[in-house]
Parts: structure tokens; sequence; C-alpha cells
């Protein structure tokens, strides 16, 4: 291992803006029973210290604090419940309810669901989270709506959306968008010039190439996605872009629509 001649953000910051860094800013992703065994196997009870046993760098995360009405028991703010499955090689946190997946129309969906508020939560505690914190890099706010349209209305319900019922897709991914913009102007304003970088995700591809055709990505995702981009480069910040799966077809839009980070390359995906 070279001498570290730069903190976690300054190795970050250097790649992104095509400098050298003093070695490879890492990062590190896993499901909590991965993190536990690692966590095992090095004798460490706290993951700051494995980040910093394995040279990680690591963004850290940065959000307001929930203040909102309570959710009824079993559910989430959203109306959902979620139960853990396990496939053998992992657990994950299932939805096992889709709130959305009784209506048939907006004007439904409008008269009935209760969108959460941008007013249900605080931003006060920003600041004094990102205390001290200079030398790490800073990642706050950001979206994956189509991820949230899928819990809502049900994986299969959400693709058949696409093709017979875009007015719903509209609908409901404009109000997500619209909170998750909120959601992140609001952080940014809690700490300028603190946070580097906004994760602006989207899952859109399968090991064997796109879920969605390019159309339906450039007209249901594009557009609102360059919205949320433009308000994180307006704000000093780079776009941090995660999409799973052979999405190679649709790289030169995302480039052009303002990504700066692209996780992950999955070179074992066709293309």
């Amino acid at each position: 291992m070279p001498k570290e001649t730069m903190s976690p953000r300054e190795r970050w910051e250097a790649v992104l803006t095509r400098s050298t860094p003093d070695r490879v800013p890492m990062d590190f992703w896993a499901t909590p029973e991965a993190i536990a065994k690692l966590q095992q196997h090095l004798g460490l009870d706290d993951l700051d210290a494995v980040f910093e046993r394995l040279h990680v760098d690591r963004p850290m995360g940065v959000g307001g604090r929930y203040i909102g009405p309570e959710a009824p028991a079993g559910e989430d703010i959203w109306g959902m419940r979620r139960q853990v499955a396990d496939y053998g090689t992992g657990t994950y946190s299932e939805v096992a309810s889709n709130p959305l997946a009784k209506y048939d129309s907006v004007d439904e969906i409008e008269a009935d669901y209760p969108w959460p508020d941008p007013d249900w939560w605080d931003y006060s505690n920003v600041p004094g989270d990102v205390r001290g914190k200079e030398h790490m890099p800073l990642s706050g706010g950001g979206s994956e709506p189509f991820l949230h349209y899928c819990n809502l209305r049900g994986l299969e319900q959400a693709f058949i959306d696409l093709v017979d019922n875009p007015d719903i897709v509209h609908y409901v991914l404009d109000k997500l968008f619209d909170l998750a913009y909120e959601n992140t102007r609001r952080i940014f304003e809690a700490a300028p010039g603190k946070i580097i970088m906004s994760y602006i995700a989207e899952d859109m591809g399968s090991q064997e190439g796109l879920m969605f055709s390019p159309t339906q990505i450039r007209e249901f995702l594009l557009p609102r996605m360059k919205r949320m981009m433009d308000l994180v480069h307006d704000a000093g910040a780079y776009v941090f872009h995660h999409s799973d799966g052979a999405i190679r077809p649709i790289i030169p839009d995302m480039i052009e629509t303002g990504i700066d980070v692209l996780n992950p390359v999955q070179w074992r995906c066709q293309g």
C-alpha cells in the first residue's frame, strides 16, 4: 500500500476532476450478512474501523430527520409492509404489500392516497452531522423513483403501466420526483458546499439487456432525472448514478443527461 497523502474526500474529488489521486479510491457495498462475516473475520465490531483497516473511502450519507406522522403498525409512511426473504445465498427486505395496486386511474389515486409531504422531515440536524466530517466524501439527497413505483404498484403491474397506463406512471413519478427534489434541495441548503455527490439511480437493465425500451427511458425517466441532476450540479456537486445490468445502449443518453459517476460496470453482463 503506497503512503496515503489524501483524505477520502480529496481522493474522490481527484478522480471526479480527472486529477491523479494518491491511490484508487475504494467504495464498499454489501448485504448485512456479508458485512457481519467481514467484521467477524477481521475481529472488528465497528464498521468504520473495518473501512479504515481496508482503506475504504465509502461516502457518508447525509439527510434530514423524520418528524412526520407515525405510520400504522407494521407499515412505513407509504403504506407498505415488508418481510425478510431468505434466498439461501442472502437475505433481502422485500415489499409484501403494494398500496397503489388497487387503483385503476389517476383520479382514484388523487382522491384517496395520502402522499408524504416534504415538511415531514427536519433538516436542522444536517449542519451538526457534517461538522467534523469534512475529510469524508459526503453524499446527500438523490432519487430512485421507478424502483419506488414498482413497490407502490407491484413489479409486474409497474411494467404493464408503461404501456397500458402511462398517465398513472407520469402522475406517480411526478409525485415521487418532486419529493426527492425538495428533499435534495433542502439537504444542500442546510450544508452548502459540504456535499460532493448525490445518488440519482434507477435499475434499468437485466443481465441480458435493458428492462425498458430506450423510448420509455427517454419519456418517463430522463427528463425527470435531468431536473434532479441540474439541481445537484447547480449546488457544485456530482451525480452518482447507479444502475444494475446490461445498460450499455443507454449509457450515452445518461452521460448526455448529466451523470458523472456510473456504478457499477457489470462486465459479466451481455454487451
